[in-house]
């Protein structure tokens, strides 16, 4: 795999960063990390998080002891239905998942020696216990291992990730893409090609650090909309909020949310339409498109022009009230994309407002 970007053993004090995500206790005892279980019918999981592991072949080897009141399996879980690996007490793999390559050494101490590398396309590593195959479970409440030191290295996964051949690969166009990718999108990392918008550069940085990483992925920082040119950009208290229009406090008054969408300040930020873009050979035709611009869905539909009529599918999120001053609204957003061919297929309900 190469020279390793990240490498970090956690040993003694250190294995207290794995903590408890999913129904479970753990205590350092004599300078291993000791892990019960729970009664509760859930996984059992203790977590790691770092950006460093996104978009990575991560490799971990993890040293344990069992203990006579084991009852379950060593589990290595990547999200939610994608296992890593399960290995029973007697060294036996009971599941592969999607691990590239898994090596057991039981020593003559009683501990175990496990040597697992899978490609990671998510920013946390969870490991725990699984009832042989069944890793959401009702536990005993008992000791189940005993861990006594976890190395995590990472590499680079181009190889990886570049096995879709590029004209195989959805083209994502993400707009409005402050956080990253959505998780969804992040598990299928090796069958797509992101472009990401994001207007302000501080972000877009962020972004760049972990989408670089995925082949062919572009994060571009300008703002879509149906005219090209600078325009204001209204940066309010929660800064997923923020928008090309104003918040319009006639209506987010009658919600308790409307405190984040205090403006607290404004940039001049360059907007463009895709379709320009896209003749300037800068971007490619989208495959789908996810929206979230706070207010101003119609109009960046709208700069897609023609390249609609190619696009398989489109997320996004809009409203049935104007919150934002002079937005178009849900009934609007659906008769522009049935003029493309588009046919509306599910509704979920935003669960921030009360």
């Amino acid at each position: 795999m190469g020279e390793a970007i990240f490498s970090k053993t956690y040993v003694g004090d250190a294995l207290s960063s794995w903590q408890v995500v999913h129904e479970m206790s753990s205590h350092i005892v004599g300078g291993a990390l000791v892990v019960r279980d729970s009664d509760r019918r859930d996984w059992h999981l203790l977590g790691l998080h770092d950006s460093a592991f996104l978009f990575r072949m991560v490799r971990m080897r993890c040293v344990l002891r069992f203990f006579p009141t084991t009852t379950t399996n060593f589990y290595i879980h990547h999200y939610g239905s994608l296992d890593v690996a399960e290995i029973a007490l007697d060294g036996t793999i009971i599941n592969r998942g999607i691990s590239h390559t898994i090596s057991i050494n039981a020593h003559p101490d009683d501990t175990i020696e496990i040597d697992v590398s899978f490609l990671s396309c998510h920013g946390s590593l969870s490991i725990g216990c699984s009832d042989n195959g069944r890793p959401v479970y009702a536990g005993t409440g008992l000791e189940q291992f005993a861990l006594l030191s976890v190395l995590v290295e990472t590499f680079d996964a181009y190889p990886e990730l570049s096995r879709t051949p590029a004209e195989e690969r959805i083209t994502l166009v993400d707009v409005g893409g402050q956080g990253g990718l959505q998780l969804k999108w992040m598990l299928r990392a090796d069958h797509i090609t992101p472009v990401v918008f994001e207007p302000l550069s501080s972000e877009a940085t962020v972004i760049r650090q972990t989408l670089d990483r995925i082949p062919g992925a572009q994060v571009v920082e300008k703002a879509l909309a149906n005219t090209s040119g600078p325009q204001k950009l209204y940066i309010t208290a929660g800064s997923y909020c923020s928008s090309l229009r104003e918040p319009n406090f006639e209506i987010l008054q009658n919600y308790s949310v409307a405190r984040v969408f205090n403006v607290v300040s404004m940039q001049e930020v360059e907007c463009v339409r895709y379709d320009e873009l896209f003749r300037a050979s800068a971007v490619p035709s989208p495959d789908v498109i996810k929206i979230d611009v706070q207010g101003l869905e119609y109009e960046v539909l709208l700069g897609f022009g023609h390249l609609l009529e190619s696009c398989l599918a489109i997320e996004l999120e809009t409203h049935v009230v104007p919150i934002y001053r002079g937005q178009k609204l849900i009934g609007d957003i659906v008769n522009i994309l049935g003029d493309f061919g588009f046919a509306l297929r599910q509704l979920n309900q935003v669960p921030h407002f009360d």
